[in-house]
């Protein structure tokens, strides 16, 4: 991820619901998607990753944040990033950091529609706690 920039980010659909007459045992499962990645042709060496964020509250609701990120970086990583993609090997650092990235944008939204409907936010918050003498 180090030979990678982050030049823009963009949130293209956002769907978030609360169902009214939840009973059951809470249960919160979050999943990231990277759905397409495409050199951008008007820049050198910038690629469009496409994500899905989803947080699935089961029977309690959704949140869904889909979006874009703009990465540039110098071509051999930028193709070395295509052939990650087209091998489905994202087990590697370059989309650990990207993940993490998506993680960072996405979750901020997802906070906002979480808040407004609540439900309980889908990642732990840090906390302060005095000090103990």
């Amino acid at each position: 991820m180090s030979n990678l920039k982050l030049v823009g980010s963009r949130i293209t659909k956002l769907n978030a619901e609360r169902k009214p007459d939840f009973s059951g045992e809470l249960e919160v499962k979050t999943s990231i998607n990277i759905n397409s990645l495409e050199k951008v042709k008007e820049a050198k060496d910038t690629v469009k990753l496409a994500y899905t964020l989803e947080v699935d509250y089961k029977e309690l609701g959704s949140v869904t944040v889909e979006g874009a990120l703009f990465l540039s970086g110098d071509s051999k990583t930028i193709k070395e990033l295509m052939k990650i993609q087209k091998d489905k090997n994202f087990d590697t650092k370059e989309y650990i950091g990207i993940s993490n990235l998506i993680i960072q944008k996405a979750s901020i939204k997802a906070l906002e529609l979480e808040e407004e409907l609540g439900l309980p936010i889908h990642i732990k918050l840090p906390t302060l706690s005095p000090k103990k003498e």
